[in-house]
């Protein structure tokens, strides 16, 4: 199959699908708020099981950061989530 065309497929797929779930969630009279730690959830993992600097570095392959920007925002995930 054409990579174009099954790109479009896909996009139209997606539409219709986010079509149906704004349906849903009008009909269900609820509001979808995003969980903004989604993306993060290999550097929380590897926070909660003690791995601070294996975190640090996953932010960075994750975010593409610099070293110090991943450092402030894996401290604040760490303060969130991280191991007791």
């Amino acid at each position: 199959m054409n990579a174009e065309i099954e790109i479009t497929q896909l996009r139209s797929r997606v539409a219709q699908l986010e079509a149906q779930l704004t349906f849903l969630y009008s009909h269900l009279g609820v509001t979808y708020v995003p969980d903004p730690d989604i993306i993060n959830q290999p550097v929380i993992a590897l926070l909660k099981s003690g791995n601070y600097m294996d975190a640090i570095k996953a932010y960075m392959d994750i975010h593409k950061a610099s070293l110090s920007n991943a450092k402030t925002a894996v401290d604040t995930l760490n303060s969130k989530y991280g191991h007791p």
